[in-house]
C-alpha cells in the first residue's frame, strides 16, 4: 500500500507492486499472509478515499513486536498482526501518556512460534 501503484492483478483493480515489465513484482514478507504483491479492492478504496493510511515496518520490527507482546502481555500475535503492533510501538515513542493506540489483532500466533524462534535470539 505504501509503494504500490494502481493496477490489475488476478482480475481485479487494486494497488499492486509491479516490476519494470508491468508484471506483479516478486515480494517478501516475514508474514505469509502479507506475502502478496497486491491488496484487496476494499483497502484500495479506503486509501483513495483518505479513510485509512498504510505504513510499513521491517521484518525485525515485526519480530520485536511479536516477542514484546508475547512477553509483556502473554498474547501471542500472528505475524501479520505483529506488523501493526510494531508500527504502534514505533509511533508510541512520540506520544504523550494521555494518548492511546488501539491495535486490532487479526489472528493467533501459535502457528508462527516455531518460525519465529528460528529467527530470533532469546
Amino acid at each position: 500500500m505504501s509503494k504500490g501503484v494502481k493496477g490489475e492483478i488476478q482480475g481485479f483493480k487494486c494497488y499492486v507492486l509491479l516490476d519494470e515489465k508491468g508484471e506483479p513484482a516478486p515480494v517478501h514478507s516475514i508474514a505469509s499472509g502479507l506475502d502478496y504483491p497486491g491488496v484487496g479492492p476494499q483497502h484500495s478504496h479506503l486509501r483513495d478515499s483518505n479513510l485509512a493510511t498504510y505504513e510499513a515496518v521491517t521484518d525485525k520490527e515485526c519480530l520485536d513486536a511479536f516477542m514484546a507482546l508475547s512477553r509483556m502481555e502473554g498474547i501471542i500475535p500472528a505475524l501479520e498482526s505483529s506488523h501493526a503492533v510494531g508500527y504502534a510501538m514505533k509511533i508510541a515513542k512520540d506520544m504523550s501518556s494521555d494518548e492511546a493506540i488501539l491495535v486490532n489483532l487479526s489472528g493467533r500466533g501459535d502457528k508462527d512460534i516455531d518460525f519465529v524462534l528460528d529467527k530470533v535470539t532469546l
